[in-house]
């Protein structure tokens, strides 16, 4: 603490920050504590003076100071996180979306991206939308004016950050093609004033477990974001004035569009988003392909603008002025400048203002003739990061920047004097010569990129594993081929964006080189990604495991100062993971079944978990471009620690009970698919059948009548549709069956318990299933019905509750989805109606002692 003060002082601000996270305590309390503790100690340390000396004086001093320091924590981050304006625009907004009229001044350059529908929809469309932040200052509302029941439209003066997405309609998207330019980017700009008509909601929380907390991300942004508002047109946006921002920011952003127009005129249009990406953090325009491609190889921390980026550019820059023998300290003032304006063009995202915090101190030292820290800089960095924002503590970005600096720090040098130490002594015996030979200083920068790269992975593996579910480990030797391409497009491309803006034409061999660095490096992440296994998708690991891992890498690098034995510490370790490894194998099962119900707003997914530790997915989709099962379902199973799928049942094939389904395979194992006939026969869904094929999963095929095995004491039947090809010999007319009333019913029995699984079923399909379809027992009653067709109305709904006599009744659907009719029918019977839209996800546990249901909201 006496030599490396910022460090104590920082941790005991993050600590005070996590606990005011984890525990909300008011800003009044601990503000009056903290003043109070402050007084104390200073008259304390005036009045009664210490008998000990001044090393006890000291170190009581220091633990007040820490103490103080923590309790601040507390009070900043409920100042910063939890309070806002009475007039801020929560206030006056919920989760509905209401049609509002806002003004606002634009707080970011508008971002463009392209909404694809996905995989198996029927309707393949491609929608144009914009993005940026509106800084709101005036709300439009209704008042009495008190003559004849007269209403007034007056504004209202409101504060707060707006998410704003613009929906372009398909003549705004014709025209913007034909022009060859984003319309919304050319009109709108940093500081304008504007008026629009939106639909205006708070942020979407969490609505199922494992799910992504979007409004809790948003919150922890800076600015703040306090509501998303959806503009279907860009006629219902008016600019109404210019101006109104910040000169600093105005230039940034006027540079930074410059600067890719530069990208645009001189660099080969296949490689403009990926060279974009890494020069100036623009990822909105690389491919979804190519950017799973970069998360898949463990690689993705290339195009994320971070220490590595700043780090080239430091490195080229001291070079370059060093040729030209200018002054130390003029040197560092320039670095200094260049590396604060490129923070700034990039957005000043946490990773990069770290590295650019560190840089600066860096060569600070040099300006003020002072030795330079390593600790006492990343302290600092993180210090000033905190004061910012406090919450970007929880940020993914700045947690994975931390931690890769700390394992390339304090690993890299030790792994490499652990693999290669003969090798190292040996070459501090070569002379110069030999020492520059190009065949040496390739295995060096071999030998040296592995270390760095291992260092940095085992440091972030954990985390990675946690929040994006991927374990990467042959990211360390794809690294050593992936970097020099990097380095090429980004000292090339620092090289076309100056020269572009002064001298064009001597951009073009550059721009010549960073095009073809940018499609080799797009290729080659493209090649490895698609034909090798070179990452696996895991379950959430516990934060138990992850302690333990990282007091482990601790204890290995402090070994030889706490005097561990090297062999004593492997041992432990192993024991260790035995015990990680065998907590993770599947047990014999719990005595329960258990049915959740996934809140997919309209679609259809369940999860059945059986006694005897096998599961079942039935259908998983819902309607738009939202991907169920790649952020509902997969995240929901990633956190119950289940890896495989035994079995995935599609009822039919609507888009919205199977658009989910692609990312479910291709994250799990899966053990078999069941469809029906009616199905597979429809000619509809061949991309999802070829993927099944791909991946080797069984396809079985159910009717009325069969029943589904091994699944311990829990019995399966299904009672819809018939056989398509009975029904044929018997001369039955199965176009007169349709989709919906083709869906797969299942019927679970469980310790005396039903549940009915329904589909889409309409008219006809409940008829069928009433009358036994000639052959199974019509006895359908269940305690628990997914209610058919999301709730909608169906004639014959009075009959299937009647036979069903159900105690609960599950919708998946939204309030204009639901028939009023419907819920009467339920309602009569004294059904408990569950709907998913307003209580997120309904689980189901069936035991000994009957049924329990609990709600996720």
């Amino acid at each position: 603490m006496t030599h490396r003060p910022l460090v104590g002082i920082v941790v005991s601000f993050s600590l005070g920050i996590c606990t005011n996270y984890l525990i909300n305590i008011p800003f009044i309390p601990v503000f009056s504590t903290a003043i109070t503790f402050a007084i104390a100690n200073v008259l304390l340390f005036i009045f009664h003076p210490c008998p000990a000396g001044i090393s006890r004086r000291a170190k009581g001093g220091i633990l007040a100071l820490l103490i103080l320091v923590f309790l601040t924590g507390i009070a900043y981050h409920h100042l910063r996180f939890f309070s806002h304006a009475g007039n801020n625009i929560s206030n006056f907004i919920n989760t509905d979306k209401i049609p509002v009229r806002l003004q606002g001044v634009v707080a970011s350059p508008p971002i463009s991206k392209s909404v694809t529908s996905p995989l198996l929809n029927s309707i393949k469309y491609r929608k144009e939308m914009s993005t940026f932040l509106l800084r709101a200052e005036a709300i439009e509302n209704t008042v009495d004016s008190g003559i004849s029941g007269t209403l007034l439209r007056k504004w209202r003066k409101i504060s707060g950050t707006i998410k704003v997405n613009i929906y372009q309609t398909q003549q705004e998207q014709e025209t913007t093609l034909v022009n060859k330019c984003d319309s919304l980017s050319e009109e709108l700009e940093y500081g304008d004033k504007i008026e629009l008509i939106c639909n205006l909601s708070i942020p979407s929380t969490s609505r199922n477990p494992g799910q992504f907390d979007y409004q809790n991300f948003l919150k922890k942004q800076s600015p703040r974001v306090e509501a998303i508002a959806s503009v279907v047109s860009l006629n219902n946006i008016e600019i109404l004035s210019e101006g109104h921002g910040s000169f600093f920011y105005t230039f940034i952003y006027g540079l930074k569009k410059k600067l890719n127009t530069v990208i645009e005129k001189q660099v080969k249009k296949e490689s403009i988003p990926l060279v974009c990406s890494i020069l100036l953090g623009d990822r909105g325009k690389v491919s979804q392909n190519l950017m799973e491609g970069f998360l898949k190889t463990g690689t993705i921390h290339f195009l994320a603008i971070s220490g590595l980026h700043v780090g080239i550019l430091v490195v080229t820059l001291h070079c370059l002025l060093r040729l030209i023998q200018l002054n130390t300290r003029y040197l560092a003032i320039i670095i200094i400048l260049i590396v604060f304006i490129y923070v700034a063009i990039i957005g000043m995202k946490t990773p990069i203002i770290r590295a650019g915090i560190m840089a600066a101190m860096y060569y600070g030292a040099f300006i003020i003739n002072r030795r330079w820290d390593l600790p006492n800089s990343i302290a600092a960095a993180v210090f000033i990061i905190l004061l910012i924002n406090p919450s970007d503590l929880f940020n993914v970005g700045f947690q994975l920047s931390v931690l890769a600096v700390l394992g390339i720090i304090y690993t890299s040098n030790r792994l490499e004097n652990f693999f290669w130490r003969s090798t190292l002594l040996v070459e501090k015996l070569q002379d110069k010569e030999e020492r520059s030979e190009i065949w040496f200083l390739l295995t060096a920068y071999c030998r040296k990129s592995f270390c760095v790269s291992l260092g940095a992975w085992v440091a972030v593996m954990p985390l990675i594993a946690y929040y994006f579910h991927i374990v990467t480990p042959l990211t360390v030797f794809l690294n050593i081929i992936i970097f020099p391409l990097v380095w090429l497009i980004l000292i090339g491309g620092f090289i076309v964006l100056i020269t572009g803006l002064v001298f064009p034409i001597l951009a073009t061999p550059f721009a010549w080189l960073v095009s073809y660095s940018g499609v080799t490096l797009g290729n080659m992440i493209l090649l490895f990604s698609n034909n090798f296994r070179i990452f696996f998708y895991t379950s959430t690991p516990l934060w138990i495991w992850i302690v333990i891992y990282y007091l482990i890498v601790m204890f290995f690098i402090l070994r030889e100062r706490i005097k561990i034995k090297l062999a004593h510490l492997i041992i432990a370790t192993l024991s260790i993971l035995t015990v990680f490894v065998f907590s993770g194998l599947p047990g014999r099962g719990q005595d329960c079944l258990k049915l959740t119900c996934f809140d997919v707003r309209h679609g259809a997914s369940f999860f059945i978990q059986f006694p005897n530790g096998k599961n079942m997915l039935y259908d998983s989709g819902t309607r738009g471009n939202y991907d169920v099962g790649k952020f509902i379902v997969a995240p929901f199973l990633w956190q119950q620690g289940i890896k495989k799928i035994d079995t995935v049942i599609i009822s039919h094939k609507d888009d919205d009970h199977c658009n989910g389904i692609p990312s479910i395979i291709n994250r799990f194992s899966v053990g078999n698919a069941l469809v029906n006939k009616f199905f597979l026969q429809s000619g509809n869904k061949i991309e999802l059948l070829n993927m099944l094929v791909e991946k080797r999963i069984k396809i079985g095929l159910l009717s009325d009548g069969l029943e589904i095995k091994n699944y311990g004491t829990a019995k399966i039947s299904v009672l819809n549709p018939p056989d398509k090809d009975v029904l044929q010999n018997e001369g039955i007319l199965v176009g007169n069956i349709s989709t919906n009333d083709s869906s797969n019913v299942l019927l679970i029995e469980y310790m005396g318990n039903r549940i009915l699984l329904c589909g889409d079923i309409g008219e006809k399909g409940i008829e069928m299933l009433l009358s036994g379809n000639g052959g199974h027992d019509a006895d359908i009653s269940a305690d628990i019905i997914q209610v058919p067709h999301h709730g909608g109305f169906i004639v014959n709904t009075g009959d299937l509750v009647k036979s069903v006599k159900p105690l609960h009744a599950i919708i998946n659907g939204l309030t204009k989805d639901i028939s009023p009719s419907t819920i009467e029918e339920y309602q009569k019977q004294g059904a408990s109606l569950h709907k998913t839209h307003e209580s997120g996800a309904v689980t189901f546990m069936i035991n000994r002692e009957g049924i329990k249901v609990s709600t996720f909201l």
